[in-house]
């Protein structure tokens, strides 16, 4: 059991018991508290300039572990966290009749996917991920790198979360299985892999002297993740909580040579999932962080504080990137909320165009399914409304006969698809709306990259 205990000054601070706090003692780190590790680089004869190639000494960040955190949280900010907490379950609660749950958590996947993707700077318009998409299920060669990576990062987001749903406690082993899903297309970053060697963000590409932030050195990687999953898998912190320190601590640890920060997303809606915050929909946290740059970084900065792990100041270290992604998140549910909304209006248009139609009919089943799958065959149409090739073919020309659908020849071998521009047009406009400050680009322009504005 744990609890929470109210200060004074109207704090709260989340307890641990002592059978959690015994797991501490099995880390091989070198010391309980948060510290830089001063290392030596022996630069082994790489770089450009003269500069490059010579040695430095430099200092790795060891954070402390966070199995038996009594974190104590400032009043406002515990209201803020609970706040979020009640716009995200409002957003899971909401009340659909014409879509199906599995189409809009499909459409609200894609953009947190691809907002994680565009903040590791891979981006792609609609049409090439949908060219792309078409291109990899014929069994073609994909061509376009980026749109490639961003489908990855779908479908592995798409498997941490089944995982999270699936398994009783998630281990190191379905992290690396998620890392592995992500980078199945880059063997020279080692998917599913856990570093051997020191990594390091910003500087030279060559050695870590002149770098923003070094991890942890790679030997105490493996308890740290130890550490991490113990962590995940516990429910002693709200759920929200939970999910923002799982993230920022992942990224701390940095245990991958490439991928960490989309893992580390992920990572987010799998402790969401456990705890039963997000049975059913996604809210698109990261197209807020992908706007918030500078407080996402800075809040993650923040996090890493140096001194003893029971200190007071470690609490208050967390406090700005807790404030960070509990306010992302309640403007991520609002506008997924609005966009439920649009989903749900554009059901009823198309009903209406299309007339008379039987309930469960693959004309019925396509429809509802149509917003997670814009972009479809007759065989991906078949397949996702369990019904023959001839039936969703059937439906697809129906569906194109009333303007919901429109065909497009895409690639060298003109595979003929067929693409509902309603709903990428509603993608795109989801995507504009959360890269800019206000949440509308009439009034306020986005303030990084975004897909220009649908017709």
């Amino acid at each position: 059991m744990s609890g929470s205990v109210e200060g004074e000054d109207g704090s709260i601070t989340l307890g641990f018991t002592p059978s959690k706090l015994r797991l501490v003692s099995n880390l091989s780190l070198e010391a309980e508290m948060a510290q830089l590790v001063e290392r030596v680089w022996d630069p082994g004869f790489q770089g450009a300039s003269r500069r490059e190639r010579e040695g430095c000494r430099y200092r790795a960040y060891l954070p402390d572990p966070l199995v038996g955190w009594d974190l104590t949280l400032p009043a406002d900010l515990a209201a803020d966290v609970a706040d979020a907490e009640a716009a995200t379950r409002g957003l899971n609660d909401a009340h659909l009749s014409h879509v199906s749950l599995e189409g809009l958590a499909r459409f609200l996947l894609r953009a947190e996917a691809v907002a994680s993707s565009r903040i590791e700077g891979i981006e792609a318009s609609p049409q090439r991920l949908m060219r792309t998409e078409i291109a990899l299920a014929q069994g073609g060669d994909a061509g376009d790198r980026a749109a490639a990576q961003i489908l990855a990062n779908i479908g592995a987001m798409d498997d941490a979360i089944a995982r999270a749903s699936s398994v009783k406690a998630m281990t190191v082993d379905d992290l690396l299985a998620i890392h592995t899903r992500l980078l199945l297309d880059s063997p020279a970053a080692g998917p599913g892999r856990v570093r051997s060697e020191q990594n390091w963000i910003g500087g030279s590409s060559y050695n870590p002297c002149a770098a923003a932030f070094v991890p942890p050195p790679p030997e105490h990687v493996g308890a740290l993740l130890d550490d991490l999953i113990a962590y995940l898998n516990g429910d002693e912190h709200p759920p929200l909580v939970q999910a923002a320190i799982v993230h920022a601590q992942f990224e701390t640890v940095h245990p991958f040579v490439d991928g960490n920060g989309r893992v580390g997303r992920a990572l987010i809606h799998v402790v969401l999932r456990r705890r039963g915050l997000t049975p059913r929909f996604v809210p698109p946290i990261s197209l807020i962080l992908a706007t918030w740059a500078t407080s996402y970084i800075a809040g993650l900065t923040a996090f890493r504080h140096d001194g003893p792990q029971d200190s007071p100041q470690r609490s208050l270290a967390c406090v700005p990137w807790l404030r960070t992604f509990a306010t992302a998140t309640t403007r991520a549910c609002a506008n997924a909320t609005y966009y439920t909304t649009e989903i749900e209006r554009l059901q009823g248009e198309w009903r209406r165009r299309l007339g008379r139609i039987r309930a469960d009919s693959a004309p019925d089943r396509l429809l509802r399914l149509l917003p997670g799958a814009p972009v479809l065959t007759v065989e991906t149409a078949a397949r996702i409304t369990s019904r023959s090739e001839v039936s969703a073919s059937s439906a697809i020309s129906r569906l194109v006969d009333a303007g919901i659908l429109v065909q497009r020849n895409v690639g060298r071998q003109r595979y003929r698809v067929f693409e509902a521009p309603d709903v990428t047009d509603l993608f795109t406009s989801l995507e504009r709306a959360l890269a800019s400050p206000t949440g509308d680009t009439r009034n306020e322009p986005p303030i990084r990259p975004a897909p220009h504005r649908p017709r």
